[in-house]
């Protein structure tokens, strides 16, 4: 969804220049450490299993304070937050007892996000509708309106959502990060690996679902 406010648009504009050249730097710690997730896929894990070690990883690699994994439901097709890291236990809790239907993950009413690429979506404060009735699912509700300082500032209430397709419209799960170490706005190097990472974790979670 195209940006709707000044700040929204500057920001939008800001990513996608990072996204479209990204450093060629290459970093040894994320390409052992992906290496090291992709060899205990072959080991007979649970998803719960997967999907925290998942978000661990993110947590470690990529530099989020905050990292949560979703997916969708095989039993009544609802979206679920499965493994959660850098949470209070109130905002865990929260997080793990909300549900969404396909069209209200998806809703640009309910959740109106920056269209980065077909699987990033950034969601900031100043276009969220819903933070009011959500507040319990972060660490720091009364920081949810701060203001921000900065186009490259990321807020409380920012987070970045990564979208795990497995075909088409068929929406697996998804990466939910936010807080990063350094308080600013992903690079495009981060943004890249979310992806991949992104891609092989929906392969990991199709070939559990297919057991």
């Amino acid at each position: 969804m195209p940006a709707s406010t000044p700040i929204a648009r500057e920001i939008e504009s800001l990513l996608k220049a990072r996204y479209a050249t990204p450093s060629k730097d290459e970093s040894e710690k994320f390409i052992e450490g992906v290496q090291g997730f992709v060899s205990r896929l072959q080991m007979n894990i649970s998803m719960q299993r997967l999907l925290l070690d998942a978000a661990r990883l993110v947590h470690s690699l990529l530099q989020f304070q905050e990292v949560s994994i979703g997916i969708k439901d095989p039993v009544d097709g609802k979206y679920r937050y499965v493994a959660v890291v850098g949470y209070t236990k109130d905002a865990e809790d929260a997080l793990k007892k909300s549900s969404y239907t396909y069209d209200e993950f998806i809703s640009q009413q309910e959740f109106p996000g920056i269209r980065i690429s077909k699987m990033l979506d950034l969601l900031i404060g100043e276009n969220q509708p819903s933070l009011e009735k959500e507040k319990k699912c972060w660490n720091r509700p009364t920081q949810l309106a701060s203001a921000r300082k900065s186009s490259d500032e990321f807020t409380e209430a920012d987070y970045l959502d990564v979208h795990m397709y497995a075909s088409g419209t068929d929406l697996v799960g998804w990466i939910e990060v936010s807080a990063p170490k350094d308080g600013k706005m992903p690079s495009g190097q981060t943004l890249k690996r979310l992806e991949v990472f992104g891609s092989i974790l929906t392969i990991a979670i199709q070939n559990i679902l297919a057991r």
